[in-house]
């Protein structure tokens, strides 16, 4: 029965989400002159220079020179065109009115605690090693289904919901905190000694927190929400960092996991819910950091037993086989957390606000070398459609957890603004921020330039388009096409902390109409600034001020 009065706000009942810590995304160096990584095209080709005019031709009568400007960006709406994903402008919480402004187009329910969430209960997790091992309810009331209420508001909302399911096989007991794995003879609760599946000190006992949870239990869960809720997540991840388990989740994982485990565990659940709801979308295997997609967490000797093979095309070539085996697909999804190595924090010293808005660039750049331990190009999203292609055609790719730091500044909204431009171009299948901007804070409003830019639904283009700065370390930009009304979209980023600069727009292969709105957003605004730019034939120059995303929207000439 569904009771319209045990409803919350799903702020309060994702509240949990605060204690999800992303233990072990600062994983140890990866041993030198391993996973190096293959070679990646270039993103941009060189642009063709003009033909020159033919011996004894008649030339045309000179062009109005081109203005000068700090920056030129290209944009050429024939070249690089492709269709950008709505389901990347996703967050990992929203409540009413914050979906209301922002717009998103996916909520995720994930995060550390929702490897051990009880559903019969509907508000029981354990924190595992983030907080004491200890099981909670964070806020949520008996008598309440977070989950339920979730999907119930994804639904009400026509958002897409991405939904993590138990694989591990243990869930909280009760919602009491003071219920957990390492009681203290004294009272009150331990963490093992800081003990882990590389450093196991203290063995707990699983069932002092916990009850067993299986397949045919996940299964239960979603046919409840079919009966009780009318709805199903669209997506369904197969648990939360599982390579993580050993540590996140050591009282009731002991053991480091290996290549095997993760693979047997995904295959188990994910052939059992394609049989018992066939039109899920099935996303894995949910790995949280870089270390972690090529290498294991039970160390050297588990990838030496698999052939010295990176994990996640060991992964992907496995199940492909498994898939063809059998003659039905159990993975849709190639589902991937990712946080920059050393700034997912709220450091904006000038050093760290630089590097922040450069490493952005490890998202697609092969020139780029990542400043942290990794010290190659990480090309996060070629690279994977690359060894999707190889591994396993036809698999999504989804960021189902990201975040770059600092939101709450502008330092943090201009990286924001950065990396959902880039999701889109290079096509990137559904993302999820973790977790979400603060209210009315710079990053609330980066998202709000791409999907809610006019307070009336405006959003950025549907297909993508080229669209370069010659110089990349002071300007971003980024452009596309909206299939409705044939306007181009440009996203403008002045990164420079204290210096205005002017950029000229030379457009290719479209013919503006003679105005333009502007939408912007500077350090120390409040809001979204409406404004209007004009056009020149020669070629547009824009001030763009210093810390500041500028959304342009330019209508086509009518014929």
């Amino acid at each position: 029965m569904k009771r319209k009065s045990s409803r919350l706000p799903v702020s309060l009942l994702l509240g949990w989400l605060l204690l999800g810590g992303l233990v072990g995304c600062g994983a140890p160096a990866t041993p030198a002159g391993t996973n190096a990584p293959p070679t990646i095209a270039a993103i941009f080709q060189d642009e063709t220079g003009p033909s020159p005019t033919p011996a004894g031709a008649t030339p045309s009568p000179a062009a109005s020179p081109a203005p000068a400007a700090d920056v030129v960006v290209q944009v050429d709406v024939n070249r690089d065109v492709w269709p950008i994903s709505p389901l990347i402008y996703g967050l990992s919480e929203a409540d009413a009115a914050y979906a209301a402004a922002v717009r998103p187009t996916l909520l995720s329910w994930g995060g550390n605690p929702s490897t051990r969430y009880n559903w019969r209960l509907g508000n029981a997790w354990n924190a595992g090693s983030d907080y004491l091992y200890l099981n909670g309810n964070y806020g949520v009331p008996a008598g309440v289904n977070a989950a339920d209420e979730f999907v119930r508001f994804a639904a009400d909302n026509q958002i897409v919901a991405r939904m993590v399911v138990p694989t591990l096989g243990w869930v909280a007991s009760n919602d009491d905190s003071a219920t957990c794995s390492f009681p203290l003879p004294g009272g009150g609760c331990g963490d093992g000694d800081g003990a882990n599946c590389a450093n196991p000190i203290q063995i707990a006992d699983p069932t002092l927190a916990n009850v067993p949870s299986d397949v045919d239990d996940v299964i239960a869960w979603l046919e409840h929400l079919q009966q009780e809720v009318g709805s199903l997540p669209q997506y369904v991840a197969l648990d939360n960092e599982p390579e993580l388990w050993g540590y996140t989740h050591y009282d009731v994982h002991p053991t480091c996991t290996t290549y095997q485990e993760i693979l047997d565990k995904y295959l188990t659940y994910a052939s059992a819910l394609r049989a018992a709801f066939p039109s899920l979308l099935l996303t894995g295997p949910i790995t949280c950091c870089w270390y972690y997609y090529w290498d294991s967490a039970a160390g050297p000797a588990d990838k030496a037993a698999h052939g010295d093979e990176d994990f996640l095309p060991w992964f992907l070539q496995q199940v492909a086989a498994h898939d063809a085996a059998n003659g039905v697909r159990t993975l849709d999804v190639l589902d991937l957390h990712y946080y920059p190595e050393g700034l997912y924090n709220n450091e904006v010293d000038e050093e760290t606000a630089a590097w922040r808005l450069r490493s952005t660039r490890s998202l697609w750049d092969p020139s780029y070398v990542d400043e942290s331990w990794i010290a190659r190009p990480v090309t996060l999203l070629p690279r994977m459609r690359s060894l999707i292609e190889t591994h396993y055609p036809g698999t999504l790719l989804g960021l189902s957890e990201w975040n770059w730091g600092a939101d709450d500044t502008m330092n943090g909204a201009l990286a924001i603004a950065d990396v959902l431009g880039i999701l889109g171009r290079e096509r990137a299948d559904f993302a999820a921020y973790w977790r979400q901007p603060p209210l009315d804070s710079p990053g609330f409003y980066a998202f709000q330039l791409y999907t809610n830019y006019d307070g009336a639904g405006g959003r950025f283009g549907d297909t993508s388009a080229y669209a370069q700065p010659d110089d990349l370390a002071r300007v971003s930009s980024f452009a596309a096409l909206d299939s409705a009304s044939g306007a181009l979209h440009l996203v403008l980023l002045n990164k420079l902390p204290n210096q205005a600069l002017t950029v000229r727009l030379d457009l290719a292969g479209f013919q503006a109409a003679p105005a333009g709105q502007q939408y912007r957003y500077q350090a120390g605004q409040r809001g979204i600034e409406a404004g209007s730019v004009t056009l020149a034939p020669a070629g547009t120059v824009l001030t763009l001020p210093a810390y500041s995303i500028t959304h342009l929207v330019l209508p086509a000439v009518q014929d």
